[in-house]
């Protein structure tokens, strides 16, 4: 019958890869929330302004379980974003937030690379 080893310190090495991902994952949280924070200010600095509401009103909401953001205009009344956003008839459409998502998307995995020290 053939004997079964273990090895020493096994339990600890799991505690510690647990650890990293943990790490890991709260490291690609947190520039997944500075890509958004990025998109927000971006597209509140180029933003057609009125009253301000709509420039002061985009948001980032994000949701740590997928590690994903959303960046846009969320109150209700301020629908009429999306017609600055995408025109109309009588309104030539500024694309803001569009035009900020873009340039971000090419700076995000850079900073994921960063933040998880695959870019140090």
């Amino acid at each position: 019958m053939a004997r079964r080893r273990g090895i020493e310190g096994m339990a600890q090495l799991r505690r510690q890869l647990d650890e990293l991902g943990e790490e890991i994952r709260g490291a690609a949280l947190e520039a997944v929330e500075e890509a958004a924070e990025a998109v927000r200010d971006d597209t509140r600095a180029n933003v057609r302004v009125d009253t301000g509401a709509g420039r002061d009103g985009v948001v980032v909401q994000m949701d740590a379980a997928t590690i994903s953001a959303e960046v846009g205009w969320v109150d209700p009344d301020l629908y009429y974003m999306a017609f600055q956003e995408h025109g109309t008839s009588s309104i030539p459409a500024n694309p803001a937030l569009t035009a900020a998502a873009e340039q971000e998307r090419r700076r995000l995995p850079g900073r994921i690379e960063r933040a998880i020290g695959g870019g140090r």
